[in-house]
């Protein structure tokens, strides 16, 4: 790290130190005056035109005056650089740290807070352009291309799998059945699972948009409430939900449509989680932070749908 760190535009860096080892390997650069956070990504977890299209929507928000823990830019221009490392190459950026702390979900205040921000997000976003592309956050890029890679994982479990092919057939029925052009679409932050956001004196700032892409709005939506804050929680996670829903409501309406197909994404999510987990079995094992074992998997499928019907 002390090779890439003067690459970027930072005054006075005093300390590097590993933060934290997640689906990336982050570092905390503390400055005299300033702290910031070093990403660098895993060997092949996204491809480079990837990690470019999440730093523009960054530096898009950012301009927009929106808070999110945005890049810093290189002495020599762009925001990324490239390191080898045993493994292959892998991809850095530096972006500054979101003051505050994670969201208490037990206060329907922050709850509502996170709402009313993730709405803010999807309008200050509506007018990003850019010429890199990533797979949509939409039914080809969450259901069709994970169905992909759980296909070829459970080839050896049929009777699993079978159930598995029915729930995202079912889940695809759903959208279908409402007008596509119902579906609020744009750039989605595409991980919104509740831990990616921190509050400060009322201000809600997002990092982590690693997953950042175009799609259905009501992914982030569907992918709050996939998220530990709501599933699981019983009576409470109901109540986080609604508050977080109202929040968001009081800035952007949802349409109909939306309020039809969220339950199917919180399925999409989950078996686009699966998908993630399987291309990635070599950095996290079936029990990590993406688990996949398939009797797990499974019995998570049969909570969330019984949850959401």
């Amino acid at each position: 790290m002390a090779e890439v760190i003067p690459e970027y535009v930072i005054d006075n860096p005093l300390e590097c130190i590993f933060w934290e080892r997640g689906a990336n390997d982050t570092y905390q650069v503390r400055c005299a005056d300033a702290c910031y956070f070093l990403r660098v990504y895993r060997c092949g977890a996204f491809t480079r035109e990837a990690n470019e299209f999440e730093a523009q929507v960054l530096s898009y928000l950012h301009r927009k005056d929106f808070p999110v823990a945005y890049p810093i830019a290189r002495v020599s221009g762009g925001y990324l650089t490239e390191v080898s490392a045993p493994e292959g190459p892998r991809i850095v950026l530096l972006t500054a740290a979101a003051e505050g702390a994670p969201p208490d979900y037990d206060s329907m205040e922050n709850c509502r807070l996170v709402g009313e921000s993730v709405a803010q997000m999807h309008l200050s976003s509506d007018g990003f352009e850019t010429n890199f592309t990533r797979s949509r956050l939409d039914l080809t890029g969450l259901l069709k291309n994970s169905m992909v890679y759980i296909r070829d994982y459970m080839a050896h479990r049929p009777e699993a799998l079978s159930s598995i092919e029915k729930i995202a057939q079912d889940t695809c029925a759903v959208v279908k059945a409402v007008p596509e052009e119902s579906l609020n679409a744009g750039i989605c932050h595409g991980d919104l699972h509740g831990g990616n956001m921190h509050i400060h004196e009322g201000k809600v700032t997002h990092f982590d948009f690693e997953e950042c892409a175009f799609g259905y709005r009501v992914y982030d939506l569907a992918t709050f409430k996939w998220g530990g804050a709501c599933v699981g929680s019983g009576k409470r996670g109901v109540e986080r939900w609604l508050a977080f829903l109202e929040g968001y409501e009081s800035v952007r309406e949802l349409s109909e449509s939306e309020h039809t197909v969220v339950d199917a994404f919180v399925i999409m999510r989950e078996l686009a989680e699966l998908a993630y987990g399987i291309r990635h079995i070599r950095d996290f094992g079936h029990n990590g932070i993406m688990a996949t074992d398939i009797d797990y998997v499974c019995y998570r499928l049969d909570k969330l749908i019984s949850a959401h019907p």
